[in-house]
C-alpha cells in the first residue's frame, strides 16, 4: 500500500466514524448497555458471542449452538456472524462487555461500508471527491435505517471490497487480488447470507459483463479467479455443511413466504416510518421490509453518470443496477423465480426485497462517476469542494431519521444463574429449560452467555418441530407429559421467570411444583427486576 493510499484509508475511517456517531445518535452514548430491541439484537449479540466462545473450546462444533437441544447445526437457523463473531472473539475473550461489542459490529458496518465504497471508487474514479460521496451514499441511505434492529443488514462492507478486488484482478491479474476476491465474497456470505448469496448472483452479472468485453484479457485472468473460487469454498464449506444439516429438519422457503417479501414499484417510493424528510410516504406505498426509497440525490447523481456517452464500466453497473431492482421484485420480477427453482441458495431466502443493498451500492457507485464527471467540468478547486460538500449533505440529510430509541439491557445476568453454576460444580454443561418456554425473544440466549449451558428453548429464524412439540407438552406444566418431555430431553434444571409470567401464573406453577412430588427440588429463589425467579433441579 502506497502512502496516499494509506492516508486515504485513515482519513475515511475518520471521516466515516464521525459521520456515523452523527447519523446513529444517541446510540454512541449507549455503547455500554443499549440495544434497539430485545428482539433481533440480543440475537445476534448471543451470536457474535458464541462464535467467540465455542472457537475457543471447540471450532468443530461450531455450529451447534447452544439452543434447541437435542438438535444440531442451530447456529444456522439464522444468520451465522462467522466472520464478525471471529473477528471479534479476541475483545471477547479478554472480557469486553457482549453490548459492547454488540454495538462495535453494528456501528462497524457502517464505517467499513462506506470506507470500503470509498476504496472501490476512488479505484475506478480516481477522484477523491467522487469517491467520499458514493462511499456516504451506501453508507447512510435510509434502507439502513428502516433495519435498525438487524445487524447482519448493516454487515454489508465486503460487497465493496469483493468488487475491488475483482476490478484489481481485471486490471494486474495477482494472485494476491484473486484471493481476496475469494476472502471477501466469504466474509460477506459469513455475515450475512441474504447479502452473500445476491452478491454472488450480481458478482456473475457485473463481472461476467465486464469480462466479456475483452475476451483475450479474461481468458488469462482465469486461474487467478479460480483460485479465488477455490478458496471461498474451502472458507465456506464448514457453514455450507450446517446450513445443508438444518435444511433437512427444517425444510426450505415457501412460495407464499417469497411472494409476500417481494417488493412493487410502489415500494419504491416509499420510506421507513422514522425517516425526517419522507416517513409520511409509508402508509401510502410502503410494506413491511418494503420500503426502498433510495433518495433523490442518489438517483440524481447516478443519472448524470448514466447520461450517453457510456464507459463500459458504467455500463455494467448499470446493467447490475437493472438486475439488482428485478431481484428486488422477485416473484413480480423476471429472473427471481428461476433462480429459486435452479439454485438452492434462494431457496433459503424468504424476502428477495433485500437485494434492495444491491441497488443502493450500484446507485452509489454509479453516482461517484456522476460527481467525476461534474468535476470534470468545474475548473475552479473551489467548486469542486463545493460540489462534494452539497452532495453529502443532501445524502445525509434524506438519510436522517428520527432520534433512535434505544432499550437498556442488563449489563449482569439474574443472580439465579450463578446459583446454578455452583450446583453445576465441575459437571460438564447440562440442559436447562425456561419457563415460560414458548416466549418468542431471546432474553433466555442472552443470558446463556453468562452460563454457556444447553438450553431447550430458542429464538432463530427457524423453528425445529421438535421445539414446536415441546412448547405444546409444556402447556400444562409441572404435569406428567411436560415432565416426560423434559426427562425425554436429558433436562437438569428448571428456571421459573416471575418476572415474565402473570403474578397468579407464577405462583401458580411454583405451587403446583412444591405440592408435587415429581423429582424437582428447590435450589434458589432470587428476586429480579422487582418480581421472583426460582431455580429447580430435575431429578
Amino acid at each position: 500500500m502506497g502512502r496516499g493510499a494509506f492516508r486515504f484509508l485513515i482519513g475515511t475511517l475518520a471521516l466515516f466514524t464521525v459521520l456515523t456517531a452523527v447519523m446513529t445518535f444517541p446510540q454512541v452514548l449507549h455503547m455500554r448497555d443499549g440495544i434497539n430491541d430485545v428482539g433481533d439484537p440480543l440475537l445476534n449479540l448471543w451470536a457474535l458471542s458464541w462464535v467467540a466462545h465455542q472457537l475457543a473450546i471447540a471450532p468443530g462444533h461450531l455450529f451447534d449452538a447452544n439452543i434447541f437441544v437435542p438438535e444440531r447445526w442451530t447456529l444456522a437457523y439464522s444468520e451465522t456472524l462467522v466472520a464478525p463473531g471471529f473477528a471479534v472473539a479476541p475483545l471477547l475473550w479478554m472480557g469486553a462487555s457482549r453490548v459492547v461489542v454488540y454495538n462495535l459490529v453494528f456501528l462497524g458496518g457502517f464505517v467499513l461500508s462506506g470506507v470500503g465504497t470509498a476504496l472501490l471508487v476512488r479505484e475506478l474514479t480516481r477522484n477523491l471527491g467522487a469517491s467520499i460521496v458514493a462511499g456516504v451514499i451506501f453508507a447512510f441511505m435510509p434502507f439502513r435505517f428502516d433495519h435498525y434492529a438487524q445487524l447482519q443488514m448493516q454487515q454489508a462492507q465486503w460487497i465493496p471490497l469483493a468488487l475491488w478486488a475483482f476490478h484489481r484482478v481485471m486490471g494486474g491479474g495477482r494472485l494476491r487480488d484473486g484471493l481476496l476476491l475469494g476472502a471477501f465474497f466469504a466474509a460477506q456470505v459469513l455475515s450475512c447470507m441474504y447479502y452473500g448469496i445476491f452478491l454472488a448472483s450480481y458478482l456473475v452479472v457485473v463481472g461476467g459483463a465486464l469480462m466479456l468485453s475483452d475476451i483475450s484479457v479474461s481468458r488469462a485472468r482465469l486461474p487467478v479467479l479460480a483460485a479465488g473460487v477455490v478458496l471461498a469454498v474451502a472458507l465456506l464449506a464448514p457453514a455450507g455443511r450446517a446450513y445443508l444439516g438444518a435444511r433437512q429438519l427444517v425444510g426450505e422457503r415457501r412460495t407464499g413466504e417469497i411472494d409476500s417479501g417481494s417488493a412493487t414499484w410502489r415500494n419504491y417510493l416509499a420510506a421507513a416510518p422514522s425517516s425526517r424528510l419522507y416517513g409520511w410516504t409509508n402508509k401510502r406505498f410502503g410494506a413491511d421490509q418494503r420500503r426502498l426509497f433510495p433518495g433523490l440525490a442518489a438517483l440524481a447523481l447516478a443519472l448524470v453518470a448514466l447520461w450517453p456517452p457510456w464507459s463500459l464500466v458504467r455500463a455494467a453497473y448499470a446493467l447490475g443496477l437493472a438486475f439488482a431492482v428485478d431481484l428486488t421484485l422477485g416473484f413480480h420480477g423476471l429472473t427471481y423465480r428461476f433462480l429459486y427453482e435452479h439454485t438452492m441458495p434462494f431457496r433459503a431466502l424468504r424476502i428477495p426485497a433485500l437485494a434492495f443493498v444491491l441497488v443502493g451500492f450500484s446507485l452509489a457507485v454509479l453516482a461517484g462517476f456522476g460527481i467525476a464527471r461534474i468535476s470534470a467540468r468545474l475548473r475552479a478547486p473551489s467548486a469542486r469542494l463545493a460540489l462534494v460538500l452539497v452532495s453529502c449533505i443532501a445524502v445525509l440529510v434524506e438519510g436522517l431519521s428520527a432520534p433512535i430509541r434505544l432499550t437498556i439491557v442488563p449489563v449482569a445476568p439474574p443472580a439465579i444463574y450463578a446459583d446454578m453454576m455452583r450446583d453445576i460444580g465441575d459437571s460438564p454443561a447440562v440442559s436447562i429449560v425456561e419457563v415460560p418456554i414458548a416466549r418468542e425473544d431471546p432474553t433466555y440466549m442472552y443470558y446463556s452467555t453468562f452460563h454457556w449451558q444447553r438450553l431447550l428453548n430458542g429464538y432463530s429464524g427457524f423453528f425445529p418441530p421438535s421445539f414446536i412439540r415441546l412448547v405444546g407438552a409444556m402447556q400444562g406444566f409441572p404435569d406428567a407429559e411436560s415432565l416426560d418431555a423434559l426427562h425425554a430431553r436429558g433436562a437438569r434444571y428448571a428456571v421459573i421467570h416471575g418476572e415474565l409470567l402473570a403474578p397468579t401464573e407464577y405462583q401458580r406453577v411454583i405451587g403446583a411444583i412444591d405440592d408435587c412430588r415429581c423429582g424437582m427440588t428447590l435450589v434458589a429463589r432470587r428476586p429480579w427486576q422487582d418480581r421472583e425467579i426460582s431455580l429447580y433441579r430435575l431429578q
